[in-house]
C-alpha cells in the first residue's frame, strides 16, 4: 500500500506533534515528505498493514521505504536531518545509546499532552 518513501505518520492530536509538523512542512524546501494523520483513514490503514496499534499514539513513524520504518529517536534524528544539509550535525545524537535516546523520547511523548495541551481535531491534514 505505501509505495512513497519518507512518510511521516504523527499524532494529530497531540500539539507538540502538530507544530513539530509545521516546523518540518516549513524546513521542507524540496517536499521530500509527506505527512498522515494517525487518526485519518490512511493512517489507520497503516496502522493495520504494518501492525503498529500499540505503538501508533507513543511515537512518531517514519515510513523510509516499502515495508520498512523508523520510530521513536531514530525517527525524529531521521527526518531532522534529511531536511538540510546542515541539519547532518543531529546525525551526531546517534553516538548516544539507542536505549537512552528513547528514555528521553518516551519521557516526553509519555507528558506531551500535559505539558502541550490536546487538540479534537487536525489542523494541518
Amino acid at each position: 500500500m505505501l509505495k512513497q518513501k519518507n512518510t511521516i505518520l504523527f499524532d494529530s492530536k497531540c500539539n507538540l506533534c502538530s507544530k513539530s509538523v509545521k516546523k518540518v512542512m516549513k524546513l521542507d524546501k524540496n517536499k521530500i515528505f509527506k505527512f498522515i494523520s494517525n487518526n485519518s483513514d490512511y493512517g489507520k490503514e497503516l496502522i493495520n498493514e504494518f501492525n503498529l496499534n500499540s505503538i501508533t499514539t507513543e511515537t512518531i513513524i517514519l515510513f523510509t521505504s516499502e515495508k520498512e520504518f523508523l520510530i521513536k529517536s531514530d525517527a525524529a534524528i531521521s527526518i531532522i536531518t534529511r531536511l538540510n544539509i546542515i541539519f547532518k550535525i543531529f546525525n551526531i545524537l546517534l553516538v548516544i545509546p539507542k536505549v537512552i535516546r528513547d528514555k528521553v523520547y518516551d519521557y516526553v511523548a509519555k507528558n506531551r499532552y500535559k505539558w502541550f495541551g490536546e487538540n479534537d481535531s487536525c489542523e494541518i491534514i
